[in-house]
């Protein structure tokens, strides 16, 4: 009877699997049709089709797993960080979508080849723990990246954008926009750049009274008054930009969390400069 019922479990994961192609092959079209509502709702098929799968990562050692099974999970999660949880701006999905690949990256290795996908999102990892300034995790996984893999594009810019907050290099790290290596880094890389951007602007807080508003701008990576006035009102920044000058609110600036006085040393000899330019 156990040869029985073992052929049959083999036969409802073949079906598992056949189903997980078929709403795999819809997913790829959604993805390239940019319909993310529509891929959404296919992904959350795959994944119950999966249930019927017997290697799943970590159901067993794995050269005793399905590569066919694991290249569709693998590819099913790929387009979940690339295709649905960027675009829907849901960083908790993209996390835990992207601890599933880290595992299949690593631990399967061996009986998988390497996906095309998989510099480009282990980079867009390293930028998600960058972007929520989790810097402990972020050196935590560099290290389980081989080294000779750091000179990899999408390595590479993760690695320079830490070098470059650690530095206090604040102004390149706002100008590194210009330089993603791929269109999906834009998310994590405009999130971080407001996180810098609001160190900046506390330093200048903290600093001074009142600054030329050229100089703020600049400083600021701002086009013009109304760009900096939006900021301003979306960070409830009570500053007043009248058309030559910020005028910071003076307050108990106690409750300010100021950065570290090198950013500030920093920030503020950047500042006189400009000023002199101007």
């Amino acid at each position: 009877g156990g040869e029985k019922g073992e052929r049959e479990g083999r036969g409802e994961g073949m079906s598992g699997l056949k189903d997980a192609e078929g709403l795999m092959a819809k997913l790829r079209d959604a993805c390239k049709k940019n319909n993310t509502p529509e891929a959404a709702k296919l992904l959350s098929q795959i994944k119950i089709a999966t249930i019927q799968f017997t290697s799943l990562p970590g159901m067993k050692p794995p050269s005793e797993s399905d590569p066919k099974e694991l290249l569709l999970v693998r590819e099913a999660y790929e387009l979940a960080c690339l295709s649905v949880s960027l675009p829907q701006d849901d960083v908790p999905s993209f996390d835990r979508h992207m601890s599933q690949l880290k595992t299949l990256y690593a631990d399967y290795a061996g009986v998988l080849p390497r996906s095309e996908r998989q510099f480009e999102l282990q980079g867009l990892g390293l930028l998600s723990l960058l972007a929520q300034s989790k810097i402990a995790e972020f050196h935590t996984e560099i290290e389980l990246i081989p080294v000779d893999q750091w000179e990899n594009p999408f390595i590479r810019f993760p690695i320079k954008l830490e070098q470059y907050l650690m530095e206090g290099s604040y102004q390149k790290v706002l100008s590194s926009v210009g330089e993603v290596p791929a269109a999906s880094y834009k998310c994590f890389v405009d999130k971080l750049s407001g996180t810098v951007r609001d160190s900046i602007a506390e330093s200048l807080e903290a600093a001074f009274k009142t600054l030329p508003l050229a100089v703020g701008l600049k400083m600021l990576r701002f086009k013009d008054a109304t760009e900096l006035s939006d900021y301003t009102a979306m960070r409830e920044r009570e500053w007043v930009v009248d058309s030559s000058h910020i005028v910071f609110k003076e307050e108990d600036k106690e409750d300010l969390e100021v950065p570290s006085q090198r950013v500030i040393v920093e920030t503020l000899s950047y500042a006189k400069e400009l000023e002199r330019i101007v």
